[in-house]
């Protein structure tokens, strides 16, 4: 796999392209007070998808209950969120599952947040963020538009 070093971001986040399209993000972790942290892709894709440091995230979340490296249930706090907008991909007989490659196809510009079997990840602007390459034919069975307020460059609390 070859990969494109772009250089680092101004809120210290560390990013390579993949051929596929897809970015290495770690949304800041190694630069965060919890270099070490794991089963965090709810705090790594919460903070991709609303331009938040890794530690803000974090303390979001730890707030909402999650517990230092285990997993969260991110679904049930962003479907309580005014800035997130659910849309379910349910199965339908006969057709394909919506994935990763037809996603950003679908969705070239926004910023949301996708639900894969225990796994979630950012997509921006039709580029998925993950510390990994996810398979290109992984289902997605949900996922959140995040809607942000462009002057502050925070969540928007309207979800029209």
């Amino acid at each position: 796999m070859k990969q494109v070093h772009l250089p680092q971001l101004g809120c210290g986040i560390y990013m390579c392209v993949c051929q596929s399209g897809s970015m290495f993000n770690d949304a800041g972790r190694a630069l965060s007070k919890r270099p070490k942290q794991r089963d965090d892709c709810t705090v790594r894709a919460l903070a991709i998808a609303l331009r938040f440091k890794y530690d803000e995230a974090y303390d979001l979340l730890a707030g909402a209950g999650r517990k230092c490296s285990r997993g969260f249930r991110l679904s049930d706090w962003l479907n309580t969120q005014p800035f997130a907008r659910k849309m379910p991909f349910p199965a339908v007989k006969g057709e394909r599952r919506m994935n990763p490659h037809r996603f950003c196809r679908d969705y070239p510009t926004g910023t949301f947040i996708c639900k894969v079997a225990k796994h979630v990840f950012a997509v921006v602007d039709g580029v998925v963020h993950d510390t990994f390459e996810n398979p290109p034919d992984r289902c997605i069975y949900t996922a959140w538009e995040i809607k942000m307020d462009t002057s502050k460059e925070r969540p928007c609390a309207s979800t029209s």
